[in-house]
């Protein structure tokens, strides 16, 4: 069993002789990590550990180290060194003020020891005390949503990188779908079908009244969205000249059973076709059931309970529900005395399961030579058919199979197709248990007498003349949820690509109803796909065509891009290099080492593209081919990856491998969704690995994330998680810099440069970045999305950084600068108010209270002075709660996003504002603070003017938020942090 390399549930026979060019497809070589299923046997070892295909795999996908650094890494390094500059400048100022000035020219106004109080009490300001507790509360709480969610995420760290993804290409099958695969019709001939029949369901509960209301709003917004849709294919049509065209019926047949005269329960249907269909299901089936334990997440292993339930892949497991649970067979008794002889298991290169079963007989005079071997060949149709010559019509005779049948065949498929249904084909020989015999020991022979054999190797089964007997049309039915998901992705302008093994008709029509695919563009503008063809001159060239009309053609070329974005595809890249021998390593000198460590530290490494600079897309759809992807040069990567809608159909886990690549080179920030362990590259190459639970133990290490549902309605709502994160650190950023920086800074500035008393004292500046802040800040990281949070564009990671200058013109141009006004205006107000006027404490340095003369002796204005700054202290720390109001959303109105209810509730942050108050209170009121941290008590009527400024900036703010939305790319947008 090699499904843990190749994905292929189906087991494989091993024999002695190299059948295959291909590593892989070989049936000589054992794999580590592969199972034996059945069987004996002895092998040599060729290689071991890190040698082996599954070790080269996980080498390549290993990652470098544990602690990488990562983007949101980098950024909060970028802001501790803003901080840290900021700081050494300030000091540095600080100290050239006094020394080249104050201690010459006012020496008895600022001490060195007062000096150096000033500088503690500004390395204090500078420091973003509540942000690394404010990172560790966002990570805890991302950490807690994403279980919540069924994602599991190695490292927290990598969230950010959710904010700046902008295409996801993710598998069909089990993400975007179900994953539960049921047989919907049984067709054969041309015309012949048979719908099985749904299961009868439970009747409904009486509804509420609510729940009536809510069940006809929905209707009729199901009904206006059906009009819309209408409206536009009619729109589609008068502009195509087709009005005339009947409107093609959601089924692609007249599937009733009883306008086709036949009968609804399958043991009536007399139809030889159609038994063979069935007992085919039966028999060319590895499905079974089995005894299962499957613990989930939380869950106490030892009370795991044992199920029984049918074991095998999806289109197997359809089958067999079909025979036991809609026809009613008896499978186990069907394979008891119908036995299997032999098997050729499906594969990826066949594309087909084969297998050789002795059919019952009645009559036990038959000799065992002459009882009837029937072989059944079940894959693909596109493969089965062109294998068969004949084919079981209606009336069960035996017709000759020619091209225009075949036409007629692949045409049902095709409408099958795209009606969303995969489709699996059906085809049979019948041979004497004699002729069997004969043909095994035929195949053995040659076996013998070649070292290896040209052409396909069938373990001796017949490889065409079989007999078409019909098909199998099977739904996986897209996960409810997912077309909202996918809508979601839309309006937050990120590309979602299917990237699928199915068929290309069927990849496109379950792409339109996961509106991968939409009416807007898919069906209002175009589909364009590409094939290619020879001209008249006999040259291949690839064909360009938009709604199946040829608009271009071109040459193929070379690739010559080989430049990536993503740091991961160089690692493997250099890794494979090294392995290979193609790359010397040669280690720097350790300067250079050094450098480029603490450079990796605040910005990524250079990379040859611009992922400012994006291709500009295309307001059409697309459509590839799998065996079309080799042939796309330069030119026909930038063609294919500019359309706005995109599914890959056919394709290859290396393929996978090569769409991502191409993305990345295009300046694309990929999130890509694997389960196999040949889809670990993609996973590791991409900026974001999405590895599913069910997946291998190799993909989940290449991985970045795991979805424990397999649910692809799970990454859109970890991006959304992840601009949350980037959202709520940028607003703790603004909180905290008018306050715990700018408001701090100036105080000491003023009372150097202007010889005014100190507004701040250290110790209340410590108390405020330590205490006041901490606790409005961590209520700011509890802070849930505004509205248009996944309505934005997908952040670029060269440009949109925690700390930026709109940022910083915001914080402290505007906020900060507003707050100090406001700390100073109490501050005046005070000493004004009692009798001290502005120019009795303004330029006044060392003369302070003498020169001009106060009504107060020196002691009193001493203990007036820290009343003061208590005063300033309380006014800024009462500011930041309108400052916190103003912040807590970027574009969304106040009104819209309120903590008190809705979705914007955030009761948080009014305990941190009595907490905040309470400390205030603690600090400025109670004598024995009063007494030994040099505070005083703050009368309240010289903090109520805060109030007044501090609506007045909510109002501003307001006001600056709705020009933005009434004007988006108007000056205050283009400025609005």
């Amino acid at each position: 069993n090699t499904s843990e390399l190749t994905g292929e549930s189906k087991p494989v026979s091993i024999t002695v002789r190299c059948s295959s060019a291909t590593f892989m497809e070989s049936t000589n070589i054992g794999f580590y990590s592969t199972m034996v299923e059945q069987g004996t046997g002895e092998a040599v070892v060729i290689a071991t550990g890190d040698n082996t295909v599954l070790g080269k795999m996980s080498k390549l996908t290993r990652g470098s180290s544990g602690d990488e650094v990562t983007g949101l890494h980098r950024e909060v390094n970028r802001f501790v060194l803003f901080v840290c500059v900021c700081t050494l400048v300030g000091i540095t100022i600080l100290w050239i003020t006094w020394g080249a000035w104050l201690n010459q020219d006012h020496h008895a106004f600022l001490s060195y020891d007062a000096n150096i109080v000033n500088s503690i009490g500004m390395i204090v300001g500078f420091l973003p005390v509540g942000l690394p507790s404010a990172v560790t509360l966002v990570l805890t709480i991302v950490a807690k949503q994403m279980y919540r969610q069924r994602v599991l995420v190695k490292s927290l760290q990598i969230v950010e990188t959710f904010n700046s993804v902008s295409v996801i290409a993710t598998d069909k099958t089990g993400t975007l779908t179900q994953n539960k695969m049921t047989i919907t019709h049984i067709l054969w001939d041309t015309e012949g079908v048979y719908k099985v029949p749904s299961n009868v369901p439970e009747p409904a509960k009486p509804e509420t009244i609510l729940q009536t209301i809510r069940r006809l709003s929905s209707g009729a917004i199901e009904t206006a969205r059906r009009l819309s849709v209408g409206a536009a294919t009619a729109v589609r049509k008068l502009s195509s000249g087709n009005i005339n065209q009947p409107q093609r019926m959601s089924s692609a047949f007249n599937d009733d059973n009883e306008a086709n005269n036949i009968p609804n329960e399958a043991s009536e249907v007399q139809i030889q076709a159609f038994r063979d269909l069935l007992l085919g299901a039966a028999l060319c089936n590895n499905a079974e059931k089995q005894m299962v334990q499957d613990a989930q997440i939380g869950q106490d292993v030892s009370k795991m309970k044992s199920e029984l339930c049918v074991v095998g892949d999806a289109a197997d497991t359809a089958l067999y529900n079909l025979c036991v649970d809609k026809c009613y067979i008896d499978i186990d008794k069907v394979r008891k005395v119908n036995p299997r002889l032999k098997a050729l298991p499906f594969n990826s290169s066949n594309k087909f399961m084969i297998t050789a079963n002795e059919i019952e007989t009645l009559d036990s005079s038959i000799p065992q030579q002459e009882r009837t071997i029937l072989v059944l060949l079940k894959g693909a149709p596109d493969i089965v058919i062109q294998r068969c010559s004949t084919y079981k019509m209606n009336n069960d005779d035996i017709a000759p199979l020619d091209n225009e049948m075949k036409n007629k065949l692949f045409k049902r498929q095709e409408e099958l197709g795209k009606s969303g249904y995969r489709v699996i084909a059906m085809s049979q020989l019948r041979f004497t248990r004699q002729e069997y015999d004969d043909m095994m020991q035929n195949y053995k022979d040659k076996q013998r007498a070649a070292s290896s054999q040209e052409g396909e190797d069938l373990n001796g089964f017949p490889s065409n003349n079989y007999c078409f007997v019909g098909l199998f049309s099977l739904l996986d039915p897209p996960r409810p949820e997912v077309p909202d998901a996918v809508l979601k992705a839309r309006r937050a302008q990120i590309r979602v690509a299917m990237v699928t093994g199915d068929h290309p008709t069927t990849a496109k029509a379950i792409a339109k109803q996961v509106n991968i695919l939409t009416t807007e563009i898919a069906d209002m503008n175009g589909v364009d796909t590409f094939k290619l063809e020879k001209d008249q001159n006999g040259k291949s060239m690839l064909h360009l065509y938009r709604n199946e009309k040829l608009v271009e053609t071109h040459e193929p070329g070379d690739i010559k891009r080989t430049d990536s974005l993503s740091k991961n595809a160089k690692d493997m890249m250099r890794r494979a290099s090294i392995a290979s021998g193609d790359l010397v390593v040669t280690e720097p000198p350790w300067y250079e080492r050094i450098w480029i460590a603490i450079r990796s530290q605040f910005m990524e490494l250079e990379t040859d593209v611009d992922s400012t600079n994006k291709m500009e897309y295309i307001p059409y759809a697309i459509v590839v081919a799998g065996a079309e992807i080799n042939y796309m040069d330069d030119f026909m990567w930038d063609w294919v990856l500019s359309h706005q809608e995109l599914v890959f159909a056919r394709t290859s886990p290396e393929q996978k491998l090569k769409i991502v690549s191409e993305f990345q080179r295009r300046g694309e920030v990929v999130a890509v969704t694997g389960d196999g362990t040949n889809d670990a590259p993609a996973l590791k190459c991409a900026h974001l690995g999405v590895a599913m639970q069910s997946g291998t133990e190799v993909s989940k290490e290449a991985g970045d994330m795991i979805l424990l549902d397999n649910n692809f309605a799970s990454i859109i709502q970890a991006i959304e998680t992840g601009r949350l994160l980037s959202d709520n650190l940028k607003k703790v950023a603004v909180y905290l810099l008018p306050g715990g920086s700018w408001s701090q800074i100036w105080p000491v500035f003023f009372n150097l440069w202007f010889g005014m008393p100190l507004a701040l004292s250290a110790f209340l500046a410590t108390i405020f970045c330590m205490v006041n802040d901490v606790f409005m800040s961590l209520a700011m990281v509890t802070e849930k999305p505004e509205r248009d949070i996944m309505s934005r564009a997908p952040s670029i990671r060269s440009k949109d950084h925690l700390l930026n200058l709109k940022l910083l013109f915001h914080a402290y141009v505007l906020v900060g600068n507003f707050e100090c006004f406001t700390g100073f205006f109490c501050f005046c107000y005070y000493w004004i108010d009692n009798h001290v006027p502005f120019y009795s404490f303004m330029f006044t340095f060392e003369h302070f209270g003498t020169n001009p003369v106060t009504p107060y002796s020196v002691d009193q204005l001493a203990k007036m002075t820290l009343v003061a700054q208590s005063v300033y202290y309380c006014s800024v720390c009462l500011f930041q709660f309108f400052n916190y109001f103003a912040t807590r959303t970027r574009y969304t109105s106040i009104i819209e996003h309120n903590p008190l209810w809705g979705k914007g509730q955030n009761l948080y942050v009014f305990a941190a504002m009595i907490v905040s108050a309470g400390i205030q209170l603690i600090v400025t009121q109670i004598g024995w603070f009063n007494r030994t941290f040099a505070t005083g008590p703050v009368p309240v009527k010289y903090v109520m003017p805060t109030l007044g400024f501090g609506m007045a900036w909510l109002l501003i703010d307001e006001l600056r938020k709705w020009c933005i939305r009434r004007w988006p790319r108007g000056f205050i947008a283009r400025m609005a942090w």
